[in-house]
C-alpha cells in the first residue's frame, strides 16, 4: 500500500508494498501461519485481494452516500468556513489482539482523511507485540498485510507531524490516540463519541450521558450505513462517517469549543493572579 502525506511543505513519503506472497511471510517478522496461538485462519493471497477489492468498491459507495449526504446537510448548515477546512483531519485506526486470548490492542493501521475525504494517511503498523488474534472479521487485518509495515515509533513520528496544527475528528480518539502511543490538545479534538448532543442517557434511571456506535449515529444523523454486519470494518469509512458529523454539528460545536478554551484561559489566568498575590 503507497501512503502520501500532504502537509505544509508539501511532503511526501513513498512507503513500501504491504503485501507479499505467502512464502515471503512464512519467512518474515510477521510470523508462519502455522502458530497455533494464532486464532485468524491463513488465507490465500488471491481471497485477500478480492477481500481488498471489495472494501475499495464499500470505500467508494460509502463516499458518495456521504457526498450526497453532505450535498443535503448544506441545505441546512452553512459551509465550514475554508480556513477552518484546511486544518481539519479526521483519523481512525485499526487493533489487533495481543496477549492473552489476544484481549489486549495494539495498533495495525492507521488512516487520516482531511475535510474533503482524501486519504493523506494510510499504512499498516508491525505490532509491537506478538499478534494472537489478527480479529480479521472485525479489523480486516491479516497476517501478510502486515509483512514490511513500518514500526510503531515510524508511524508515531509520521502521524505527530501530520496533525500539528490541526483539528482532529474522529469517534472515541483516546483509543486511538493511546493505541499511537501520542496525545493532542484537547482543545484541537472533536470527538463524536463525546459531543453531548450526539450521546444518550445511559438508562431512563440514570441520566449519565453515554458514548453511541458510530454506525448508529451514521444511520441517524447521515442516513448511511458503515460497518455492515458480516464485513470488516474501514478506517476510511468509519474517520469519514465521524467527519460527516462534524460537518453537520460544526456551528454549534465550535460555539461549545470556544466557550470552554475561553472559560480555561480565564480560569488559568485568574489562578495565575492570585498565586502572584500570595506570594507578594
Amino acid at each position: 500500500m503507497s501512503m502520501v502525506i500532504k502537509n505544509q511543505h508539501q511532503k511526501k513519503w513513498q512507503s513500501p508494498q504491504l503485501s507479499c506472497d505467502s512464502d515471503t511471510c512464512a519467512s518474515s517478522s510477521c510470523g508462519s501461519s502455522d502458530d497455533s496461538s494464532i486464532t485468524n485462519n491463513d488465507t490465500p493471497v488471491r481471497e485477500s485481494r478480492a477481500v481488498r477489492r471489495n472494501r475499495m468498491w464499500r470505500e467508494r459507495k460509502t463516499k458518495a452516500a456521504a457526498s450526497s449526504s453532505s450535498k443535503h446537510l448544506q441545505m441546512h448548515e452553512k459551509t465550514v468556513p475554508l480556513h477552518l477546512q484546511s486544518r481539519i483531519y479526521a483519523m481512525d485506526c485499526e487493533m489487533v489482539g495481543v496477549g492473552t486470548d489476544g484481549l489486549d490492542s495494539c495498533l495495525a493501521r492507521a488512516t487520516v482523511i482531511d475535510y474533503d475525504g482524501n486519504v493523506v494517511y494510510d499504512q499498516f503498523v508491525q505490532p509491537s507485540q506478538h499478534v494472537t488474534d489478527y480479529r480479521t472479521h472485525v479489523s480486516g487485518i491479516r497476517e501478510q498485510d502486515l509483512c514490511g509495515a513500518i514500526d510503531l515509533e515510524t508511524c508515531r513520528a509520521q502521524v505527530m507531524e501530520l496533525l500539528q496544527d490541526h483539528i482532529l475528528v474522529g469517534h472515541a480518539l483516546k483509543n486511538d490516540l493511546q493505541a499511537l502511543g501520542m496525545t493532542h490538545s484537547w482543545q484541537e479534538m472533536r470527538d463524536t463519541a463525546k459531543y453531548e448532543p450526539l450521546m444518550k442517557r445511559r438508562s431512563e434511571h440514570n441520566q449519565t450521558l453515554w458514548p453511541r456506535k458510530l454506525r448508529d449515529l451514521a444511520l441517524e444523523h447521515l442516513k448511511y450505513d458503515i460497518q455492515l454486519p458480516g464485513k470488516p470494518h474501514s478506517p476510511y469509512e468509519d474517520a469519514l462517517a465521524a467527519l460527516d458529523l462534524y460537518k453537520k454539528h460544526w456551528r454549534k460545536w465550535e460555539k461549545v469549543m470556544d466557550y470552554k478554551i475561553q472559560r480555561t484561559n480565564e480560569i488559568v489566568k485568574s489562578s495565575a493572579a492570585m498565586e502572584n498575590a500570595a506570594v507578594q
